[in-house]
């Protein structure tokens, strides 16, 4: 989702920099653990978090339906045992966990699945919380309606077939909450939260740190940790010499020179490098004149020196993208080809399609953003490998929301953009990003305004069939097409850095990035 601009939605295949060793371990009970944030915590309500921080904490509180396995890349259970779909795709029967009791003591049941989401969904729900925009962006347009079938068995009935509805089920907005605590606090239950997890509010500070206890009742593994606390340290140096000196036991470093600091610290330090399910890349649209031609578009693909931009705007922190889709996300074409650094091939293309002093505009939001650290310096740079070619750029700085509603408008000829996929499916790439169903929305997300019929058609059959073979498939059949037709230009794939200390072991990472804390704990040394 694009307007999450601190929103982590990232694989959780994660390279180890040091050696862990952490399962080989008999886990230890007890020991509190200290997490530094680069920022506080803005809400403990699930369905209203799009901070990093926010949700970083929810996962330790909340819990899903189901859950999705960084092990073999599958969809598990969590609070539903099973399910299953009709044979057309539009019903979904999930089967919940007996015996579930919330941290208000309130039962987990059928009954507080609906409310969960139709709290985000129904404008008519006694309850519904206007905020939960991002509940209704991603299941608004998929769920129809909700039925509870009995005690212990709830139906979503979708408005169409929908195969990602179940990798859908993964994020945030579908963490099911206490409807007990909704109705008592009201309002204010962002502050008094009640969810299923491992971990319960002990505490959150007037200093914006929270304090989670061990939930003693949990359905199931207990937390090894006696207590987890989130401390908010806005600058990186100082939270790796809180590292350092054992005042924090872990930290999150998103900026290039955070992750360098980190680095410097690993041989003291337990590093863990996760990548992002984010793309950046420059939208080409392909409604302004003469960007509607292929050799234009390729002549600026071949004019674009993505490793210069790496190293100058994302050192340590991204890798080159050949795709919107990262590779370390399942879908991914490995054999997908590339239109490589040829500045006198793009003076050639221009030359074919007799184009002669052409002059485009490029839309950048004004301000830095999580996937955009310096946009004016990249939009600078850009513009200099296109002058080496004949191309005349005009920088277009905008505020963000007039920067958001005029790319949605298509009034730019290119714009620097990324996208951080809500949840761990293709499919939450390609369509948002470049399906011409997209145009008919509002909140148009197809900045490209690409409209393949041969696209739109297979990825309609991917969200239809059930065979993930089948499936990836098509998803790598649609990466080349894509990239035969260029309508954008993939510039990097970036990643953020964990540092923990020597005696914090289980460490274990979700798809998004989020630290299974629940599974770690604290060595004695």
């Amino acid at each position: 989702m694009r307007y999450q601009q601190g929103m982590v939605t990232i694989l959780a295949i994660f390279t180890l920099l040091t050696g862990l060793g952490s399962y080989a371990k008999e886990p230890i009970v007890g020991g509190d653990l200290v997490f530094a944030t680069a920022f506080p915590v803005q809400t403990l309500d699930p369905h209203l978090a799009l901070d990093n921080s926010s949700i970083q904490v929810s996962k330790a509180i909340y819990q899903t339906l189901v859950k999705y396995s960084t092990e073999d890349e599958t969809i598990q259970p969590c609070l539903a045992s099973s399910w299953q779909a009709n044979k057309q795709g539009k019903e979904w029967t999930f089967h919940l966990r007996e015996g579930i009791r919330f941290h208000d003591g309130a039962p987990f049941n059928a009954d507080a699945v609906i409310f969960s989401f139709e709290r985000q969904l129904n404008p008519n729900h006694p309850y519904y919380e206007e905020k939960c925009f991002y509940g209704r962006y991603l299941f608004g347009r998929i769920i129809d309606k909700l039925q509870a079938v009995d005690e212990y068995t709830v139906k979503f009935t979708l408005k169409s077939t929908y195969v990602p509805f179940l990798y859908s089920l993964v994020s945030p907005a579908a963490m099911i909450v206490s409807p007990k605590a909704v109705k008592e606090y009201g309002k204010n239950f962002y502050q008094h939260p009640a969810g299923t997890g491992p971990f319960k509010l002990l505490d959150w500070g007037g200093d914006g740190e929270v304090v989670l206890e061990r939930y003693e009742d949990y359905w199931g593994e207990k937390a090894h940790l006696n207590s987890l606390v989130f401390r908010p340290i806005p600058q990186e140096d100082f939270m790796i010499q809180a590292l350092r000196k054992r005042k924090i036991q872990g930290a999150e470093f998103e900026s290039s020179a955070g992750i360098k600091l980190a680095a410097e610290s690993a041989n003291q330090l337990k590093l863990v490098e996760i990548p992002h399910l984010e793309v950046v890349y420059l939208a080409l649209n392909m409604r302004k004149t003469p960007l509607n031609r292929l050799k234009i578009r390729e002549a600026l693909y071949r004019a674009i020196d993505k490793e210069k931009l790496q190293r100058m705007f994302y050192p340590e922190k991204a890798v080159i993208a050949r795709s919107l889709i990262p590779p370390t996300l399942w879908g991914y074409n490995p054999d997908l080809s590339e239109y490589e650094l040829n500045p006198k091939r793009s003076r050639q293309l221009l030359k074919e399609a007799k184009v002669e002093g052409l002059t485009i505009n490029l839309w950048i939001p004004e301000i830095p953003t999580s996937h955009l650290p310096d946009p004016e310096g990249m939009a600078g740079q850009i513009k200099e490998d296109l002058a080496k070619v004949g191309i005349n750029v005009q920088i277009v700085k905008m505020d963000w929301r007039s920067y958001l509603k005029g790319c949605e408008k298509g009034e730019h000829h290119m714009t620097l953009s990324g996208w951080k996929a809500d949840f761990p499916d293709p499919y939450d790439f390609l369509y948002p990003l470049l399906d011409p169903q997209v145009l008919r929305e509002s909140d148009n997300t197809n900045w490209s305004f690409y409209q393949s019929s041969f696209l739109h058609e297979i990825l309609q059959r991917a969200r239809q069939v059930s065979d993930r073979i089948e499936r990836k498939r098509l998803y790598q059949v649609a990466q080349k097409i894509i990239k035969q037709d260029i309508p954008c230009i993939p510039l990097v794939h970036t990643r953020q850095t964990l540092a923990f200390s020597p005696e914090v072991e289980g460490i274990s990472i979700d798809y998004a990035g989020a630290v299974e804390f629940n599974k770690m704990w604290i060595s004695k040394k």
